[in-house]
C-alpha cells in the first residue's frame, strides 16, 4: 500500500506541483507514461483536483469506487458545462490507466461537450479604436510594466495572431530583430514554429526592445515585470477590459466576451478576408494560415471560413486565383 506521509512533486510548467493523496505515485507514473510517448502533456492541475479530493475523503486503497467517482463527477454550483467535462473526461482516462495498472477501479462514462460559443471578430474599425485606446491607456495600480507593453503587445497579436500564452513566454532571443522572425516556443499543439512579422510590425519590435530590453540576458521575457518575470496574462486581460471600455466596446460579462483571445479570430479572419479581396483561393491557402497559427489540424481554422463568409458576405465566391504566398514561410524547429 502507497504510503500519504510525503508529497511528490510533479513539474507542471514553471511551477512545481505537489501531491499528496494516496494515489501520489501512481499520478506521477501517469503523467510520465503520457509523456513518454511525446505528449506534451497539460493536465497536472487536473490532476491535482482529483488528487486533493481523495485526500480529503482520506482514501485508504487504491482503487475508486463508484460512489466516491460520483460524487467527484457531480457538478459543482457555478461550474460551466465546459469545466464539468473536462473533470470528468480526466478521471476517465485516470481511472483507465489504474485499470490498466491492475487495480479494480471505477471508469465513469466519458462525456463530450460542444461549445455552441462564437468568437466576437473585431471589425477593422474597431481594431482601430482599439490601437488608440491602448496608446492612451492609464496604468492599474501596479501595473506600469503591462501598461508600458500593452500597445505592442495588442499589435503583436493582431499582427501574428498568436496566443497570448505563446507571447508572454516570448524571451528576448526568440524574437530576431534582424531576420525578423519569432521563434514560438512549446505552444498548444507541442511543435515550436518560426513565424515573420511585418516590417511594420518589426520596427515596432525594435523601438520597445531600444527602450527596455538593451542589455538585458537573451533568456530574460522581452515582456517583463520589474522581477524579472514574464508580464502576466490575468493582468494583460484586465488592461485589455479597460481598453475596450475606452473604445466603446461592450463587454457582455463573464463568458460573454469580449475576450483577449478574440484578437486572435480577428487576425484570422481579416487575413482570409484580405486573401479573398486578392482572389486567392481560401481552401488551397488554408493549410498555410493553420500552419502559421499553430493548430495542430485545419478544422480549428476551417471555421475561419465560415466566419468570414459571414461577417463580409459574398465575398468567397468567384475565387479562382490560386497562390501559395501568402503568408511568410514557417518553419518548425
Amino acid at each position: 500500500m502507497f504510503s500519504r506521509s510525503r508529497p511528490l512533486h510533479i513539474h507542471g510548467g514553471n511551477e512545481m506541483m505537489e501531491y499528496h493523496s494516496i494515489y501520489a505515485p501512481l499520478l506521477t507514473r501517469y503523467i510520465t507514461f503520457k509523456r513518454s510517448f511525446g505528449y506534451k502533456f497539460h493536465e497536472e492541475y487536473a490532476l491535482k483536483e482529483i488528487d486533493d479530493f481523495f485526500y480529503l475523503v482520506n482514501a485508504k486503497e487504491i482503487g475508486m469506487t463508484r460512489a466516491e467517482t460520483e460524487q467527484y463527477c457531480r457538478q459543482r454550483p457555478n461550474e460551466s458545462d465546459a469545466n464539468h467535462a473536462a473533470r470528468i473526461n480526466c478521471i476517465h482516462r485516470f481511472s483507465k490507466f489504474l485499470m490498466d495498472a491492475g487495480y479494480h477501479s471505477f471508469v465513469p462514462r466519458n462525456i463530450t461537450f460542444s461549445s455552441t460559443f462564437v468568437p466576437r471578430v473585431f471589425t477593422q474599425d474597431e481594431m482601430a479604436r482599439i490601437f488608440v485606446a491602448t496608446d492612451n491607456l492609464k496604468s492599474l495600480k501596479g501595473s506600469n510594466c503591462h501598461h508600458r507593453a500593452m500597445p505592442v503587445i495588442i499589435r503583436l497579436l493582431y499582427a501574428t495572431g498568436m496566443r497570448s500564452g505563446e507571447l508572454v513566454n516570448l524571451t528576448v532571443n526568440d524574437i530576431n530583430l534582424k531576420a525578423g522572425t519569432i521563434l514560438i516556443r512549446e505552444p498548444k499543439n507541442g511543435k515550436n514554429r518560426r513565424i515573420s512579422v511585418s516590417d511594420s510590425m518589426l520596427e515596432i519590435l525594435k523601438g520597445y526592445s531600444v527602450r527596455f530590453n538593451v542589455g538585458i540576458s537573451a533568456r530574460q521575457c522581452f515582456f517583463r515585470r520589474p522581477n524579472g518575470q514574464p508580464c502576466n496574462r490575468n493582468t494583460i486581460y484586465r488592461l485589455f477590459r479597460k481598453v475596450l471600455e475606452e473604445a466603446g466596446i461592450p463587454h457582455l460579462g463573464r463568458g460573454g466576451g469580449p475576450r483577449l483571445h478574440d484578437v486572435r479570430h480577428t487576425f484570422s479572419v481579416h487575413s482570409f478576408a484580405s486573401m479573398a479581396d486578392s482572389g486567392l483561393d481560401l481552401y488551397y491557402s488554408l493549410p498555410l494560415l493553420s500552419t502559421y497559427l499553430g493548430h495542430s489540424n485545419l478544422n480549428a481554422t476551417e471555421g475561419y471560413i465560415r466566419l468570414t463568409e459571414e461577417m463580409y458576405p459574398g465575398i468567397i465566391a468567384d475565387i479562382n486565383k490560386i497562390s501559395p504566398s501568402l503568408f511568410p514561410e514557417v518553419s518548425h524547429e
